[in-house]
């Protein structure tokens, strides 16, 4: 996942004073669009993870009853529902870098821009669930006066200085749905958790029975920070990474070591979960 962004970096490293500024711009586009394949493999991860607890709690709960039944089922449902939001909302954001990436490798065609412009329009209406915050919104914009005059090429020049604050809050909303995520696995792990703790190392521990090497991995598995937590994490601080890299191209100024890192560390995040759910 994370060649086409080492491959940028080794043409950003090799590009002539000249071409530096309009190589950056294709270099944010093409690392843009690995950071959404990966934030999109992320919110798949996280919202299976959190179905995952709650049908294993469901299944072990007791008492039981049809009112707690559809009181845990309809918020997945919702739940869902965003998710699906958010990834047509995504796809607006991959498809925005896909085009700048046309545009900055010279295909300064009127059609290009104009699809350019069509795709960060549909960026400025969030999902309504992720709209971002009047304090946060606020900070985010007046992001154009940033780009650097007279070193892009005018068409990509011109499409920064109009998509500077839309692309920014794109990403914002990434966050915040990584924030999301986070508060969903945080509760309904923590309640899988607890009852796997009384059920697999209380239990067995209290009663004097003989711990087998299950009963270790049951305690192990309590004691550390939950490794989808982790992950979300990595995945914060690559979103970070990305409105730093965004605001670095506007200025001319980025090196992209900082999202590759973050990126890399998200994949590794991913391989290893995945790893792990086989395994079982």
């Amino acid at each position: 996942m994370l060649r086409v962004v080492l491959l940028v970096a080794a043409t950003l490293a090799s590009s002539g004073c000249s071409t530096v500024v309009v190589s950056r711009a294709q270099g944010v586009a093409e690392t843009g669009k690995v950071f959404v394949q990966t934030m999109s493999k992320v919110n798949d991860l996280a919202l299976d993870r959190t179905i995952d607890f709650t049908a294993g709690f469901l299944a072990t709960s007791v008492p039981r009853t049809e009112s707690d039944l559809s009181d845990l089922t309809k918020p997945f449902q919702a739940r869902s529902e965003l998710i699906g939001e958010y990834k047509a909302y995504l796809q607006s954001l991959s498809d925005y870098f896909g085009e700048l990436e046309g545009l900055s490798k010279g295909d300064q065609s009127e059609g290009t821009s104009t699809a350019l412009g069509k795709f960060a329009d549909s960026l400025k209406a969030e999902p309504i669930k992720l709209k971002i915050s009047g304090e946060r919104r606020k900070a985010l914009t007046g992001l154009a006066g940033l780009v650097a005059k007279q070193v892009h090429a005018a068409a990509v020049e011109k499409a920064l200085v109009r998509d500077a604050d839309t692309i920014a809050q794109a990403i914002a909303v990434t966050e915040k749905m990584l924030e999301e995520q986070k508060r969903w696995i945080t509760l309904r792990e923590r309640a899988a958790r607890e009852q796997n703790y009384t059920l697999k190392v209380k239990a067995p521990f209290i009663a004097g029975q003989a711990l087998s090497e299950d009963w270790k991995k049951a305690w192990v598995a309590y004691v550390r920070t939950p490794p989808t937590t982790v992950l979300l994490d990595e995945a914060e601080s690559a979103a970070a990474s990305m409105q730093k890299a965004w605001r670095g191209v506007l200025r001319a100024d980025y090196s992209f070591a900082e999202i590759q890192a973050s990126l890399l560390n998200v994949k590794t995040g991913i391989d290893a979960l995945a790893a792990l759910k086989e395994s079982k």
